[in-house]
């Protein structure tokens, strides 16, 4: 009796571990993988609180999560990347989280077929961010079990806010002479923005839409001799970026330097939201461009 006692034990024991050991782990919460698109699925989700794996201010593309951040992703409802590796150091875990995972790079088309597909800035273009908005509402009200018909209310007022940001930068971008209209950019970063907004980038001083690349010296060369030759008179850089080749390239030019945001601010600046953050970077550039 007392064997028989003890294997009955030791089975409900095993079964119970083995339980434990493959649960699923209790899931809360809604995640993104930047400030800029926490806030942007938080307007989404009409004010439910979404928090930010990488902190404000710091560089997306090299960013290096702890262990505590690879836990944070595993016991979150839904994760909201970017993609196209603007995470670079988020992939993996990512591609491995049993997380759901929804990338807004994937619903941002336009009809635009002059952008880079593989240009992750999707954001410095407001419409393609409205574009993403109705695929970021249904992962919201599928994976995290929000109100779908709360959800697609708050998408369209912020879809309507996106239309007016969007018509306020291109009048203003509209007005600027046919011959200011050229900019050489730090890293292939505006794009989207060059795009929608009917500029002309004429090279940039890193080859890569990562600022974490390294910049030629014979590439540089020959990008200093195309600016004197086409006239070109602003070198553009990511504010708080890396960009001392921009800087002193824009010194041996005498091009004008402009520091343009980003990224999302501080809580209650100027650049604190995505629509305050576009029209500083707009109103900065274009004013930079008029001379």
């Amino acid at each position: 009796m007392r064997h028989l006692f003890s294997a009955i034990l030791l089975s409900v024991l095993v079964t119970l571990f083995a339980g434990a050991c493959g649960s699923s782990p209790q899931r809360a919460g809604i995640l993104a993988t930047t400030p800029l698109w926490a806030a942007i699925t938080s307007e989404v989700a009409c004010g439910h609180p979404v928090d930010s794996l990488i902190p404000v201010g710091a560089d997306p593309h090299s960013f290096e999560p702890s262990l505590a951040d690879r836990g944070q992703v595993d016991t979150t409802l839904l994760l909201v990347a970017n993609g196209n590796n603007l995470e670079e150091g988020l992939d993996d875990i990512m591609s491995t989280t049993s997380t759901p995972v929804h990338y807004i790079i994937n619903d941002a088309a336009d009809d635009d077929s002059h952008n880079d597909d593989s240009d992750p800035h999707v954001w410095l273009d407001p419409l393609s961010v409205a574009n993403s908005l109705p695929a970021l509402a249904d992962a919201l009200s599928q994976h995290a079990g929000l109100d779908p018909v709360s959800v697609e209310a708050c998408r369209r007022d912020l879809n309507a806010r996106l239309q007016i940001l969007d018509r306020d930068i291109g009048d203003r971008m509209a007005t600027i002479p046919d011959d200011r209209r050229i900019v050489v950019t730090d890293h292939a970063m505006l794009g989207r923005f060059a795009n929608r907004y009917h500029l002309r980038i004429l090279g940039t001083v890193l080859n890569s839409h990562s600022s974490m690349a390294q910049a030629s010296a014979h590439d540089l060369e020959l990008l200093a001799t195309e600016m004197h030759n086409q006239g070109v008179a602003v070198v553009a850089i990511e504010e708080s970026g890396r960009n001392a080749d921009s800087r002193r390239l824009a010194e041996r030019t005498g091009a004008t330097l402009v520091e343009i945001p980003l990224r999302l601010g501080p809580g209650g600046s100027a650049t604190g939201s995505y629509e305050g953050m576009l029209r500083i970077l707009a109103e900065r550039l274009d004013d930079a461009l008029r001379g």
